[in-house]
């Protein structure tokens, strides 16, 4: 069953009694309804009809979304991340840190192992970008 969600302008399409306007389509091939922004009983459907166009604008949208996807660098866009993970935390090692040689020491294992993980990691460079609590990302010492 897909769903279409309206959250473009959709004011050519009909309102229901109400006055409302539509607020998702839900088509199963079949059948389906037309739910409404403020409430009203959903109108059902036996063909898309007039609602056939949310569809393909539906359609295009993913299309355009997975096109942007496919063509998105992540290797690029991980090391970048790494890096400003890097360079917030250059001020831990420094020789005028305020933090104990144990906390240095921490911070610094915590910097070898971002530094290492283009090469140890096994997740993949787009996981790694779009989900910064990864738990293949090293956790900072507190």
């Amino acid at each position: 069953m897909e769903i279409f969600d309206c959250s473009q302008s959709l004011d050519w399409l009909p309102k229901n009694e109400n006055g409302s306007e539509v607020h998702a389509v839900t088509w199963d091939g079949t059948k389906g309804e037309v739910e409404w922004v403020e409430g009203g009983e959903n109108l059902q459907l036996t063909e898309l009809g007039i609602y056939a166009q949310i569809s393909t604008d539906f359609d295009n949208e993913v299309a355009k979304l997975e096109a942007e996807d496919k063509a998105a660098d992540y290797s690029v866009q991980f090391r970048m991340a790494r890096n400003s993970r890097l360079m917030e935390c250059d001020w831990t090692v420094s020789s005028d840190s305020p933090l104990t040689a144990e906390k240095q020491a921490e911070w610094k294992t915590y910097r070898q192992a971002l530094r290492d993980l283009p090469t140890t990691k096994s997740g993949s460079d787009r996981d790694l970008t779009l989900t910064h609590t990864h738990s293949e990302w090293p956790v900072q010492p507190s």
